[in-house]
Parts: C-alpha cells; sequence; structure tokens
C-alpha cells in the first residue's frame, strides 16, 4: 500500500554564530506499510516524527527518496490525481482546535472534506454527517457549535470524524492523544480501534509514548535523529525491543495506561 524508500529530508539554517548549516530532519529512511494493519511511529520530540508524516502526505517534498503509494510514485502524480488521492490519506493533528476552523460551525468543518471529495445531495451530506458525529459517540446538539464550545476531547472527535468522512484507505495520527488526560485519552484510543476494525483503515500513530504505541498499534517502528533505528512486527511485550535507544525509551517514560491493557 505505502513504501517509502530512502526518504530523507534536509533544512538549511544558520547556527548561533551566523553560519549556514543543514539540518537532516529525516535521513535515509524506508519502510513498507501493509493494507489494513496498524502501525506506530515512536521517538522523542525532535525525532523526526512529524517530519516524516509531512512528507508522506505530500504536505512537504522530500530531498531525496521516494514515497509509493499503491505502487505510484508520488512525486510523478499530476496535480489532479495527487488531489484526488488525497482522500485515500488523511491526517489527524495534535491540537484539535487549531486544526477546526474558528469561524465556521463544526456541521461545515465535518461537511468540507465530504463536499471536496465526493458528489452527494443535501439531504445525503446531513444524513452522513449526522451518522459520522454518531459514529464519533458525540451527541448532535455539536453540530450548531463552534469549535471553541467544544472541550478537547470532543475537538479530537470532530477531527477523527472529519478523517473518516471519506473513508479513507490510510490515516496519520500526529500525537492524536498528546496532551488529553489519562481517562479522555483512553476513551479515545478505544474509539480509534474501534472504527479501525468497522472501516478496515490502515493506522500510522505517531507518539512519542511507547505505551500507547502498543495499545493501538501491532507493529512499531522507532526513530531517532531522523533514522528508524529499530521495526517490530506484531508486537507482544516490551521485551521485544531490543534497540538501546528503545530500551531507554521504555525507561524514561512512565506508563500512562492501566499495565493490563498493553495493547488490543
Amino acid at each position: 500500500m505505502l513504501e517509502v524508500k530512502e526518504l530523507c529530508k534536509q533544512y538549511t539554517g544558520r547556527d548561533k554564530k551566523g553560519r549556514k548549516t543543514t539540518i537532516q530532519a529525516v535521513d535515509n529512511v524506508s519502510f513498507i506499510v501493509e493494507r489494513n494493519k496498524s502501525y506506530a511511529l515512536v521517538g522523542e520530540s525532535g525525532s523526526g516524527k512529524s517530519t516524516l508524516a509531512r512528507l508522506i502526505t505530500h504536505i512537504e517534498m522530500s530531498t531525496s527518496g521516494q514515497i509509493k503509494i499503491d505502487n505510484k510514485d508520488m512525486s510523478k502524480m499530476g496535480k489532479r490525481e495527487l488531489r484526488m488521492k488525497r482522500a485515500d490519506f488523511q491526517m489527524v493533528m495534535q491540537d484539535g482546535q487549531s486544526s477546526l476552523d474558528p469561524r465556521i460551525k463544526i456541521y461545515d468543518s465535518i461537511a468540507e472534506p465530504i463536499r471536496n471529495f465526493s458528489s452527494i445531495n443535501k439531504k445525503e451530506e446531513k444524513e452522513k454527517i449526522e451518522n459520522l458525529t454518531q459514529k464519533v459517540e458525540l451527541p448532535l446538539e455539536v453540530l450548531n457549535r463552534f469549535p471553541h464550545e467544544l472541550s478537547g476531547g470532543q475537538q479530537k472527535r470532530i477531527c477523527i470524524a472529519r478523517a473518516i468522512s471519506v473513508r479513507p484507505k490510510f490515516i496519520i495520527f500526529d500525537e492524536a492523544v498528546s496532551g488529553l488526560d489519562v481517562t479522555v485519552r483512553k476513551k479515545i484510543l478505544d474509539l480509534l480501534l474501534r472504527l479501525r476494525n468497522e472501516l478496515k483503515s490502515t493506522y500510522f500513530f505517531i507518539t512519542h509514548d511507547i505505551d500507547v504505541a502498543m495499545y493501538i498499534a501491532k507493529n512499531i517502528l522507532v526513530m531517532k535523529d531522523g533514522q528508524i533505528v529499530e521495526q517490530i512486527e506484531n508486537i507482544k511485550s516490551f521485551s521485544d525491543f531490543k534497540h538501546e535507544y528503545s530500551q531507554m525509551l521504555i525507561k524514561s517514560l512512565l506508563p500512562k495506561l492501566p499495565s493490563n491493557t498493553q495493547r488490543k
């Protein structure tokens, strides 16, 4: 479904003395994401996780390397083909409020991707939006509210409703539960697990918490200084991590979820 091959991203900046310097944000990254599976990318802040997500979704262009979707090179897609392909690849960001337009009501926020990528009448649109709202376990009254009138957890659910509105094949969650309290986060993670089973989407979950990664995904990638230092398939326990950096993350991060719910 998705193949990332020798992907690199460099930024040019200035050091403290004003000298030109190059920052290697993503460094020769390669991996394959298979359809209908769950993946998590783990690493500390600044490791390159979010940059990698922006490259995959073509928000930013890579310096070198290749990204293939369904065996098609994204860099060789025309504007129209790439635009239509975006319906298959959706993204849920960390900050729910900044992801939603503060000037429009929730109904129109959910309707936006539907209107961009499908052709349905107003009645069908209304039915679909109400169904999506119920899927993310929110009351229909929220549809007449503005983003600032919702809690952080409710905003996150609306962002999820927007992402699944076009039934994407692949969804990236970039620190999507970071900043939520433990109870709300657990409910959002359980919602995502239920939706994945219903929609048969592929998840690529970016997080700095290994415990969250193991709860949401069976396949784990660990990123450090722009490189993938470890890949684990069908993970079962913390003992499956072998790289010293992975073990350091386990030791330094306190579990945020009950120990008896490591993975579903």
